[in-house]
């Protein structure tokens, strides 16, 4: 596996781009629709098998049991907030949590995408 934070900033380009899933659907709405497992079937669609799809899915199962967590990672690693909060400070306030609290909570979640996505992909 590679750099995990480079790997989540990949992540976060993939959700923005929103084009890889055929039929207008976006990624997040199969995601979803398919409770984190991307599998099109025999549907006309290719099977969607990148690592992107896999955080994804790991995302989206830790936002079920917490969403707090979830939502750090995805502000933490640009998939969702403000650009222009720079600083993890920032990021927290606009929460309107403690920065302490945002680590805490970006620890869980990393913790939680990072053992999801190597179980998957070993």
């Amino acid at each position: 596996m590679g750099n995990w934070d480079d790997i989540f900033d990949q992540w976060a380009r993939w959700v923005h781009s929103g084009s890889l899933v055929p039929g207008g659907q976006s990624i997040l709405g199969k995601l979803i629709e398919c409770q984190g497992v991307m599998n099109y079937g025999s549907g006309g669609g290719p099977a969607l098998d990148c690592i992107e799809a896999d955080v994804e899915s790991a995302v989206l199962r830790l936002a079920a049991e917490n969403q707090a967590a979830a939502t750090v990672f995805r502000v933490e690693y640009g998939a969702q907030g403000n650009p222009l909060d720079n600083t993890q400070l920032k990021r927290a306030h606009r929460q309107g949590i403690s920065l302490p609290t945002y680590k805490r909570r970006l620890k869980t979640a990393r913790n939680h995408v990072i053992e999801s996505v190597s179980k998957r992909r070993k």
